[in-house]
């Protein structure tokens, strides 16, 4: 009787050609490249020192690290992208002083996410607006900021093109106020998206919107 076929061997993931490694390792997050991925072995290492590696920068609390750490992680990246960072995610931690060193040295920024970031403040996402000209997708999600902020947003970056306002859901419907609608209305008259939650916006509200953005 013939021996049962052996099972192949497993993959060398040290010999991976570079291109195919570096679409594992894109599709880590920051975090996982800074802690565990550039220490498998020298080759990775390099990857993760590439610049390209860095135009997107993933970065969220999963509550294993501190948020000071997470905060210096996160300074690393924009380092490593030497300006070229195209899209920013921060979730669940950061404040205005990591912002402002992202919107400083990555001022071409196209995309930037902010979820639950409590201690960013206004005056701190105004100050970086005015530093991300190119700024076409903005979401805003369980966050803290005034109607005046969106503005200044608003008229700080022109070519924004997706707008998301998200916040937790509204137990109060009697009480109604149209201030972040009016605000997009005269600021954002450039949007082919935008998104909505937990507000209280009224009918008026949205067809100042729906008037004053055409493209939606």
């Amino acid at each position: 009787m013939a021996a049962p076929d052996e099972p192949p061997p497993p993959p060398d993931w040290l010999e991976l050609p570079r291109d195919i490694a570096t679409t594992i390792l894109l599709k880590l997050g920051a975090v996982e490249i800074l802690t565990t991925a550039e220490l498998v072995c020298t080759d990775w290492r390099a990857l993760c020192l590439d610049s390209t590696m860095w135009q997107t920068i993933d970065m969220r609390n999963d509550g294993d690290l501190p948020d000071d750490d997470l905060a210096d992680m996160c300074c690393r990246a924009v380092d490593r992208s030497d300006g070229g960072c195209l899209d920013l995610n921060i979730e669940y931690f950061g404040d205005d002083e990591l912002l402002q060193y992202a919107a400083d040295w990555c001022n071409h920024i196209r995309r930037l996410r902010l979820v639950d970031c409590g201690n960013i403040s206004d005056e701190g996402l105004c100050e970086a607006a005015s530093k991300l000209p190119m700024l076409k997708v903005l979401e805003l999600s369980y966050c803290s900021f005034s109607k005046e902020a969106i503005e200044t947003v608003g008229q700080c970056c022109p070519l924004l093109k997706s707008f998301k306002l998200n916040s937790r859901v509204y137990r109060c419907p009697h009480i109604e106020c149209d201030d972040e609608a009016q605000a997009i209305a005269k600021n954002m008259h450039g949007l082919h998206h935008l998104q909505l939650f937990g507000n209280k916006m009224t009918n008026e509200g949205l067809k100042a919107i729906l008037d004053s953005c055409p493209h939606l």
